[in-house]
């Protein structure tokens, strides 16, 4: 028998091997390609589709699933290595040479490595393609929608080609210095105990000689099972993060909408347009089954950069007082400073008009007196009625009027309320002759359905994205106990010999699993409760963050918890094969 055919033998036989091997490539590859699919995805990052802020979130998974890749990669090639040396070891004394050697490994990494990317990029665009036909259809966010691109086909073929050349060529140099009785021996230096175990023997000796038995499966592998732990703990971790911080966002949106809406609808009789009365209006609204309670007639003055409304009409109609001289005004910034946002509030000093002449300020206010509309300039300044007909007389200046109505809105759904409203600028636009936005109206029916839908959109992106990383925190610890499972029989047979039953057996295994996957959710959900507590805090949510992530993290033990159940009895029937 040739060494070519002994060669295929032991690859036959440890076939288990090289299946851990390719699942770990594939899940690394097709988690970064997933992220960076969306990523780069020309619709998910257009600011008019998709919220900023909501895009934005896509940038931390991504990064994480990118360093996931790269520390991933390399371990899980070190430890099929490891596990492959006692054979080498034996080919070696039967003659094979090192170069025989390096281009065996290297035929096998090339082979499994292109494989295990193949069915990555396919599985990745078919998570990804699934996720957007979600948000399309699901959602209802129609101008999102998946595309062919080559550019994130490119990115994790590059940077998963580098990462597993680096992996071979480290690993594999390592590898074929060690002599032959290093590597015959490899399989019994891993089963000496590490700092952990040797400290808890000293610290509590007691409660070790108690589960002297469960140990035996725990002493092994130290620093590669810290490494493991520290990477799953962090991946864990971010997803109870993201996760918490979403489940509060979620009803902060539509609070922020009402927020931002004081009226129901909006809309500027300007530049000739809109000029529509508002007995009609009210009769359009009537036709759909919609009272209006309060209807307020507001003048301003528009020019490129602020809105001006004269101090009088201010005070009575936004119930206000205000008390500006001539020849000042007062900057009003429309925010909400509890809305989790950080706003500009950095007033204007001074404001010219006609010729060479100035108003002064006199200070500012945080105030939102009416909603958002295509109209309105984005800086509003309140001067006095003695100059606001003096800036009436400006060449460069738009005199308008906004009309601002309250509904009774008892029973309603925002869908109804919207409708009435798209009612009325059908009528609007109808009048004017035109469909130019800046002439359009606004409300906050639609602006609760765009938070609404922002906000399950928001959701169902966190709830992707969390998904992933508990599956590559999940797939770090499940791969490391499926490469353990030779040494882990021998250590059941050694139990056998010493009397032990089936049962007990089962019993030291499910301890060891319940350590081996609850570490990193405790470790996780641990880290995350202060970072949790401040970003919530925006939202003067800080106490719900916390409870939040409490409660992910006691979800996530204990789908684990019935996991180990579940997998230990499995692993003992698998343990008999060995």
């Amino acid at each position: 028998m040739t060494l070519h055919e002994i060669s295929i033998k032991m690859m036959r036989k440890n076939l288990g091997r090289y299946r851990i091997y390719f699942l770990c490539s594939l899940s690394a590859a097709s988690l970064f390609y997933c992220f960076i699919s969306i990523q780069t995805n020309s619709s998910f990052m257009n600011a008019e589709i998709v919220n900023p802020l909501i895009s934005s979130s896509i940038y931390f998974p991504s990064v994480s699933a990118a360093v996931f890749l790269v520390l991933f990669l390399p371990a899980s090639f070190r430890a099929f290595l490891a596990s492959r040396k006692p054979e080498y070891g034996i080919m070696f004394s039967l003659g094979m040479s090192r170069k025989e050697a390096a281009w065996n490994m290297l035929f096998e990494h090339a082979v499994i490595a292109a494989s295990a990317l193949a069915a990555a990029l396919a599985a990745g665009t078919v998570m990804s393609g699934l996720f957007f036909t979600v948000i399309r259809y699901a959602v209802g966010i129609r101008g999102l929608q998946w595309e062919f691109s080559l550019k994130p086909y490119k990115i994790t073929v590059l940077l998963y080609a580098a990462v597993t050349l680096a992996a071979f060529v480290l690993n594999a140099a390592e590898f074929l210095r060690e002599t032959i009785v290093s590597l015959q021996k490899s399989a019994y230096r891993a089963e000496r105990s590490g700092v952990l175990y040797r400290t808890l023997r000293r610290v509590c000796p007691g409660y070790m000689n108690r589960h002297m038995a469960e140990w035996s499966f725990l002493r092994r592998h130290a620093k590669a099972w810290t490494l493991r732990y520290l990477a799953a703990s962090f991946m864990t971790g971010s997803a109870i993060l993201l996760a918490g911080v979403c489940l509060n966002m979620y009803p902060a949106l539509l609070r922020d909408a009402k927020t931002y809406s004081p009226y129901d609808m909006v809309y500027s009789e300007i530049d000739g347009r809109n000029q529509v009365p508002e007995e009609k209006v009210a009769e359009i609204l009537s036709k759909k089954g919609i009272t209006v309670k309060q209807t307020v007639q507001m003048p301003y003055i528009r020019t490129a950069s602020f809105n001006y409304l004269p101090l009088e009409e201010v005070n009575s109609r936004f119930e206000c007082d205000y008390q500006i001289e001539e020849g000042t005004f007062l900057n009003v910034f429309q925010y909400d400073l509890q809305d989790g946002y950080e706003h500009s509030l950095q007033p204007v000093s001074e404001a010219e008009y006609g010729k060479n002449k100035k108003l002064y300020s006199v200070g500012s206010d945080v105030k939102i007196l009416w909603n958002v509309n295509p109209a309105f300039a984005d800086r509003t300044l309140i001067v006095c009625n003695a100059d606001f007909e003096k800036l009436k007389k400006d060449a460069y200046s738009q005199t308008g009027l906004a009309h601002l109505y309250r509904f009774e809105q008892e029973e309603r759904s925002f869908d109804e309320i919207y409708e009435a409203v798209c009612a009325v600028s059908s009528c609007l636009k109808a009048a004017n002759k035109t469909e130019e936005p800046e002439y359009d109206v606004s409300s906050k029916a639609e602006s609760c359905l765009d938070a609404v839908k922002s906000g399950q959109f928001l959701l169902l992106l966190i709830s992707f994205i969390a998904a992933l990383l508990l599956m590559a925190a999940f797939l770090l610890i499940y791969f490391r106990i499926q490469s353990e499972m030779e040494e882990n029989s021998r250590a059941v047979k050694s139990l056998r010999l010493t009397g032990m039953t089936r049962l007990e057996i089962l019993r030291c295994l499910k301890y060891k699993n319940f350590l081996r996957f609850l570490i990193p959710p405790v470790l996780g959900t641990g880290s995350s409760l202060l970072p949790l507590y401040c970003l919530n805090q925006a939202y003067e949510a800080g106490r719900k963050g916390i409870f939040a992530g409490i409660v992910l993290g006691i979800m996530i033990m204990t789908g684990e918890g019935l996991f180990c159940r579940w997998y230990s009895e499995k692993e003992i029937k698998l343990m008999q094969l060995f």
